[in-house]
């Protein structure tokens, strides 16, 4: 694990720079959710581009005592990748239920605060009937500059037409309204529990699309089995932790429809 250069604590949560972060355009994030559709495209997309971690996030109240060992190399259990003028954030595990609204607070407060450009997050929206279907694009906006960022999209996806959307996703967007940050979310029909290697390659074309970065999903979606059964472990831990935080609400219909 390298040594710190510089750390900032937000709201319990330590983003400790050991590497040369910059100013990237965008930040990607890969924040577990149905079908770990963001952790999976994350993953993929830094082996992909051959990105180097540059931040380590770490938090000893939100975080189980955990470093993940890479290669030999201790590792921070959620770090952010970076090239040229993409960062990307790749969560290797979960954080407990009262530390899911902090964490989603303290990167949108972050990436202010670092003049990051967009936010855009990676998720999976979780379809009961997603077996007979293939993964449907959806995205949604928080300023007219992540809009106009979608506009690429109307060839692949559609806006997403309305419900309700709980967990850290839904904090990230409304924290990005309150501060006026540009975040994109991309939204993948996927497994509501089941990993979706299938879904996370859609949400990654998506993404190729908004920032004209191209990721090769041809590997993701030969390895989606291996996959499937590696990652169970992480599925069954974010679906306990959002449990928590309500998830279950997003499978009903709002009250009120515009």
């Amino acid at each position: 694990m390298p040594l710190a250069a510089y750390e900032e604590e937000i709201l319990g949560y330590n983003f400790i720079e050991y590497g040369e972060l910059g100013r990237p355009k965008y930040l990607v994030l890969g924040i577990p959710d149905a079908g770990l559709v963001g952790p999976i495209a994350s993953s993929h997309m830094v082996n992909r581009l051959n990105m180097n971690d540059v931040v380590g996030i770490e938090s000893y109240g939100y975080l189980p005592p955990a470093a993940v060992v890479v290669n030999g190399s201790v590792k921070y259990p959620l770090r952010i990748y970076v090239s040229n003028d993409m960062a990307v954030l790749v969560t290797e595990i979960m954080p407990v239920a009262s530390g899911i609204v902090p964490l989603s607070i303290a990167i949108v407060e972050f990436a202010r605060k670092r003049g990051i450009e967009y936010i855009v997050g990676m998720s999976g929206l979780g379809n009961p009937d997603r077996a007979e279907v293939q993964p449907s694009l959806y995205w949604l906006s928080t300023t007219p500059q992540a809009e106009s960022l979608a506009s690429s999209l109307k060839d692949v996806g559609k806006p997403f037409p309305g419900g309700l959307i709980v967990g850290p996703y839904a904090t990230i967007l409304k924290e990005s309204v309150k501060r006026g940050v540009n975040t994109l979310l991309l939204m993948a029909e996927s497994f509501i529990d089941i990993p979706d290697p299938e879904a996370a390659a859609v949400a990654l074309q998506g993404l190729s699309k908004v920032t004209g970065v191209s990721v090769d999903v041809s590997q993701l979606l030969q390895e989606a089995e291996t996959l499937r059964l590696r990652l169970q472990g992480m599925a069954k831990e974010a679906k306990d932790a959002l449990a928590k935080v309500g998830k279950g609400y997003e499978y009903r219909a709002p009250l009120i429809y515009s």
